[in-house]
């Protein structure tokens, strides 16, 4: 973050380096900085210490006592702690506990929205959702999960421009391409479909279904009044573009509206 720009103005000599000799403002953190609680330890400017340590142990302290009465916190668990969890909900049998609320349609669990409730889930399928009582003869050999004020929400469908269709924006080879501006989109047998475009792997896809993101509907990357017609993808990984990866082939037709149709970058919806 700090060394390549330097390089690139050409002052790497004296700047960009946590070296000695080199101009430096140093801020040293108690953990990664974007994590909750995150404090920082000590600043230095101009090689001077600036930050008083009682009163950044005394900050310290508070924010670790606010982190352990707030059970709404996000815990931060370690890599190999969640990769474990996840091979457990995946391929196994795991019972889930501590679930407050349920935003699921009660015909299609079978079950009412209230608090207390379970789910087991088999190989990443719901085999039980109802009260702990009812859920406890599915619970033999399962793997235990119990969750502080849980919620249940649906696989979330978005609405993406790139998803599928580019990995990089600002690299083209990432991508199928788009199609071919010079062509009369009102002509239908111009119009560009992303059916014939989508890839269903990359980091993106990883990215989404961390944000709870099931399916997404893509649009072609082309630019004009009529992008073309978007395509509706599933982001498990799990299924290719011919085994169940497109849940429907033909969504909508995208254009674009006001003056951002004539940029070749216009968003389409």
């Amino acid at each position: 973050m700090t060394s390549v720009p330097a390089k690139s103005l050409g002052l790497e000599h004296r700047i960009g380096y946590v070296r000695p000799g080199y101009d430096a403002d140093i801020v040293v953190w108690d953990s990664h900085p974007l994590s909750v609680g995150a404090t920082p330890s000590q600043v230095y400017i101009d090689g001077r210490a600036t930050l008083d340590q009682i009163k950044v142990a005394e900050g310290a302290a508070k924010v670790s006592l606010e982190l352990v009465s707030n059970p709404r916190m996000r815990a931060n668990l370690e890599p190999a702690v969640k990769e474990e969890m996840c091979n457990h909900l995946a391929q196994g049998r795991t019972f889930l506990t501590g679930i407050t609320k349920s935003y699921l349609k009660a015909a299609d669990q079978n079950t009412k929205v209230s608090e207390n409730l379970t789910m087991v889930l088999d190989n990443g399928t719901v085999i039980c959702f109802d009260s702990e009582k009812n859920c406890i003869s599915h619970s033999s050999e399962a793997h235990g999960i119990t969750f502080q004020d849980g919620h249940v929400l649906p696989g979330l469908t978005a609405l993406s421009t790139s998803l599928g269709m580019v990995e990089v924006a600002m690299e083209g080879q990432t991508g199928d391409g788009g199609g071919n501006r010079k062509l009369n989109p009102s002509d239908l047998n111009n119009i560009v479909f992303a059916k014939y475009g989508v890839h269903l792997e990359g980091r993106a896809f990883e990215r989404a279904k961390f944000a709870g993101i099931t399916r997404a509907i893509s649009a072609p990357l082309n630019g004009g009044f009529i992008s073309g017609i978007s395509v509706g993808i599933k982001t498990s990984g799990k299924q290719t573009i011919l085994n169940g990866g497109i849940f429907r082939d033909d969504v909508a037709v995208h254009f674009a509206v006001g003056q951002a149709s004539k940029s070749r970058f216009a968003m389409c919806v």
